[in-house]
């Protein structure tokens, strides 16, 4: 127990317990002005947030990892524990836009309390007012009190950073617990960069078993034991399900030109003299001891991975979301620097008598100083708010506005499940949720992903599993234009949209024979029909009959999961044949059938998008 914590003369005594009312008196005074000034700020939830909404209502409704229930199995999403918790809203019957918005601010408030107590726990005593910088930076953070309030993850990865930093703290000092490898691997299945804050607190436990001249072996297996059973366990669901070790949205972004440094750049310019308070209280922090040295590492090493991650990525959103959880930890580094200062000067003034004014003017010296800097730059972090506040994101509810009418269209035309072909999925997925959605802007869609940039590969896609009723070309789906195969089966309706052509309330050109001639078989007869299509390779004619019934008719007048499984391996016993026989078109077209028969299946997509890249190979642009 340091000195102030430990018995003494009631006047020391009386002002430790001072400082300690001060200090979370103080503390619980950010999380206060944290929630008015996400109240002022009301940000809407974002389309991106419904996209994680969508998907786990699906899970939870039944239908599996799809952003809705008919449609296919794609990793949409980066954030599978986001993922899970804003599916509950479904099954507590919270509306899941407030629901979003809720857990995300109370998550991100609970958070800033935790960075409070890295100094504490290091050193293990009471907190002092240095402590208090974590959340007074957030607090006043536009930034974070933005993307904490948006729907997406930045509350609950904040409060599992700032988890793992108490519990990391905690056990290299008293060398016991492995609770921090939990924490470590949540945090993995909340953000992809969650391996980058593995490694920064792997190097900060090395460096301090090192100094120490020790090795925690059976500590360090435990914790080592959390991250690989959850992470690993989830990288197993991944291949089983998904039939890919990356999530889709690797696919979808590796050729958007984002510019990351500039990303970072900019942003450290409008926090620059935080930036340089968080520097110079890590090199205090360094200096002052053991137990200051330890926060102020954790919170370099956790800094460096989120901002590696950001200058490696970009992003085309507003307001810095992938560097909004790492805001606190500039008040971490600030609070480690004072708490090193502050250890320093009390060994200083142990010396003698003639010690003690000098190391604490120097102490109250340096503190007049960060907060002749820090306060007004808290101050101007504010007074962005209410430009930030005049233009949000994009919310979902603009998105899901569009596609009311998009709804309305397919029910008038009678199509009970609609293939649509749009970007922006979260608001479509979140009204739209008895179609099939081909996102085109990849994220969602695990060919579009796979063949961006290779446009006949993407035009054969769309119109041989099609074609959608209904097109959207704008934004990241404006390349939809330039594919001469695909437009030309479309007419503009209107805006961005276009429909196929030929589709009415009594026809539409994917149903063989017409659609009253492909209405009629009943189960049994449409089981067999599609058995001859198959047979006579005749895939193409299969997969028009299967579009068509699956867009009109009701799940119990389609085969049975066990026909249209048995239907799917013919299909594959089928492909292979003509696939070893050289006819690659033939069998892409089986393959195809087999993969929408048996529900998108994640193992027959793979292959079949791999066949569809050898026969129409990617330009070397794009390779």
């Amino acid at each position: 127990m340091s000195a102030l914590t430990s018995s003494g003369p009631p006047l020391l005594r009386s002002s430790v317990d001072r400082e300690l009312a001060l200090t979370c008196g103080l503390i619980v005074a950010a999380v206060a002005a944290g929630a008015y000034h996400c109240g002022y700020l009301a940000t809407p939830v974002v389309d991106d947030a419904a996209i994680s909404i969508a998907y786990g209502h699906s899970f939870f409704e039944g239908a599996g990892w799809r952003v809705t229930p008919h449609s296919q199995p794609v990793e949409g999403f980066s954030n599978p524990l986001w993922t899970l918790l804003l599916g509950l809203s479904r099954p507590l019957g919270f509306a899941p836009e407030p629901y979003a918005h809720t857990l995300g601010i109370i998550l991100g408030l609970l958070a800033l309390p935790l960075f409070a107590l890295w100094g504490p726990v290091s050193a293990r005593r009471l907190p002092q007012l240095e402590d208090v910088a974590a959340p007074w930076v957030a607090a006043t953070s536009p930034t974070y009190l933005t993307w904490i309030s948006s729907g997406m993850e930045t509350g609950l990865q904040s409060l599992l950073l700032a988890t793992a930093g108490v519990l990391l703290l905690r056990e290299l000092r008293t060398g016991r617990g492995a609770s921090v490898g939990l924490a470590l691997a949540l945090l993995c299945l909340t953000r992809p960069e969650g391996v980058l804050y593995v490694v920064g607190a792997g190097l900060l436990w090395l460096a301090h078993q090192a100094l120490a001249r020790r090795w925690a072996g059976r500590q360090a297996l435990g914790i080592a034991c959390w991250v690989l059973a959850l992470v690993g366990g989830w990288y197993v669901v991944r291949w089983a399900y998904f039939a890919d070790l990356f999530p889709n949205t690797y696919y979808a972004k590796r050729f958007w030109e984002l510019d990351g440094s500039r990303y970072v750049k900019d942003y450290l310019a409008i926090i620059l003299p935080l930036a340089w308070l968080a520097l110079v209280g890590i090199v205090l922090g360094g200096l002052g001891g053991v137990a200051s040295a330890r926060s102020a590492a954790l919170g370099a090493f956790f800094l460096a991975a989120g901002g590696f991650f950001a200058w490696r990525s970009g992003d085309w959103m507003r307001e810095w979301r992938f560097l909004a959880p790492l805001v606190p930890l500039l008040g971490v580094c600030m609070a480690a620097g004072m708490s090193g200062l502050r250890a320093r000067a009390s060994a200083l003034a142990s010396r003698g008598g003639h010690w003690r004014w000098p190391a604490r003017i120097g102490v109250a010296a340096v503190g007049v100083a960060v907060l002749w800097v820090g306060v007004p730059a808290l101050r101007a972090a504010t007074l962005r708010s209410p430009r930030i506040k005049a233009a949000p994101e994009l919310p979902f509810q603009y998105v899901a506005s569009h596609y009311v009418g998009v709804k309305w269209r397919a029910a008038e035309l009678g199509q009970l499940r609609p293939l649509v072909a749009a970007p922006d999925l979260g608001g479509q997925a979140m009204v739209l949720r008895d179609a099939e959605l081909m996102d085109v802007a990849g994220l969602g869609d695990r060919a579009i992903a796979y063949h961006s940039g290779n446009a006949p590969a993407l035009a054969d896609y769309l119109l041989s599993e099609g074609p959608p009723f209904l097109l959207d070309s704008h934004g990241p789906s404006h390349y939809l234009s330039k594919l001469p195969d695909v437009m030309p089966r479309f007419r503009h309706i209107g805006g961005t949209e276009w429909q196929l052509i030929g589709l009415s309330a009594t026809e539409d050109p994917r149903c063989p024979g017409g659609k009253s001639a492909a209405l009629a078989p009943d189960r049994e007869a449409l089981t067999h029909l599609l058995e001859q299509d198959i047979q006579e390779g005749e895939a193409e004619r299969g997969l028009k009959r299967w579009r068509c019934v699956l867009t009109y008719k009701p799940g119990s007048e389609l085969p049975t999961p066990e026909e249209r499984e048995h239907l799917a391996d013919l299909a594959t016993e089928r492909g292979e044949a003509l696939e070893d026989a050289g006819q690659r078109i033939p069998a892409l077209r089986l393959y195809s059938l087999a993969t929408l028969l048996d529900e998108g299946d994640a193992h027959r997509r793979r292959r079949t998008e791999l066949l569809r890249a050898r026969v129409f190979p990617p330009p070397p642009s794009s390779g």
